[in-house]
């Protein structure tokens, strides 16, 4: 980010919304901008980039669960306690509707969206580190 670059209260809601909608906003927001020929500054453009990189990571981390399920449920023993400990995991409401999972979601995205709000950029071990080095981060 350049130092003279100011970030305004716009660009951290935009951020903010791009973390809890799963990228969708951020995505809507490139399009939108492009159309207008409005420039996105360094800081949305990470946070932009980086909440569509987590989400798809999500969504393939979901995928290689869900397989690896299948493939280890129907070993005799061991495949009865996985499926169990993921029907805890996964299905066994906390508190209200929240799982253990999605408790996990929840406050790893608030996490990525408060800091956002704040103007920082949260950082994410390997996705940010990509994010920086190829997007204007």
């Amino acid at each position: 980010m350049n130092k003279f670059e100011t970030i305004t209260l716009m660009d951290r809601i935009a951020a903010f919304l791009s973390y809890y909608t799963i990228g969708m906003f951020g995505l809507i927001w490139i399009i939108f901008s492009h159309f207008t020929n409005r420039k996105v500054n360094s800081f949305l453009s990470f946070n932009i980039y980086q909440s569509i990189f987590v989400s798809v990571f999500l969504a393939v981390i979901s995928m290689i669960y869900g397989i690896a399920l299948n493939f280890v449920s129907v070993v005799p023993i061991i495949g009865k306690l996985i499926v169990s400990l993921d029907i805890y995991i996964n299905q066994t409401p906390m508190y209200a509707s929240f799982t253990l999972c999605g408790f996990v979601l929840t406050v790893f995205l608030s996490y990525l969206a408060i800091l956002s709000l704040l103007g920082k950029k949260p950082y994410v071990p390997y996705i940010s580190n990509i994010i920086g080095s190829n997007f204007r981060g």
